[in-house]
């Protein structure tokens, strides 16, 4: 009982690895195609040197989604998309600052990210699992 018990808390992590990789991966593509997009954006959030942190943002999300992903450094890649995200999150996601829907929908998000960070917090407290390149 207890072999079945871990291959399917394995199984779990590999996907739950994978679906958590998913979003920063894609984000990070998205703003390396769209690389003017990104640094405009930044600029106009008034963010100190939006140019390395465009360049930042994209790393981190490249970089700490493939550690997830392939499970190899993996709680060292979550705590770099954690870190990364509350920093994200804290500059685009003010609903404090915000009045109306806008305020409403910006909390919604916030909310969304700090969810995502906990299951990156889980991931960096667990480890990868079994199916991992490195398992620590």
């Amino acid at each position: 009982m207890k072999t079945t018990q871990r291959g399917t808390s394995d199984i779990g992590l590999l996907l739950g690895r994978l679906a958590l990789a998913t979003v920063f991966l894609q984000a990070g593509l998205s703003k390396l195609t769209a690389w003017p997009g990104i640094v405009h954006l930044l600029t106009r959030l008034h963010a100190p040197y939006p140019l390395l942190g465009a360049i930042i943002a994209i790393a981190s999300q490249l970089t700490g989604g493939l550690m997830v992903a392939l499970g190899l450094r993996a709680r060292t890649g979550a705590l770099i998309l954690i870190l990364f995200t509350l920093g994200a999150n804290w500059l685009t996601h003010r609903f404090w600052l915000m009045h109306g829907p806008a305020a409403a929908a910006a909390e919604i998000q916030c909310l969304l990210d700090l969810a995502i960070c906990g299951g990156l917090l889980i991931l960096a407290s667990t480890g990868p699992g079994r199916f991992a390149v490195d398992r620590r």
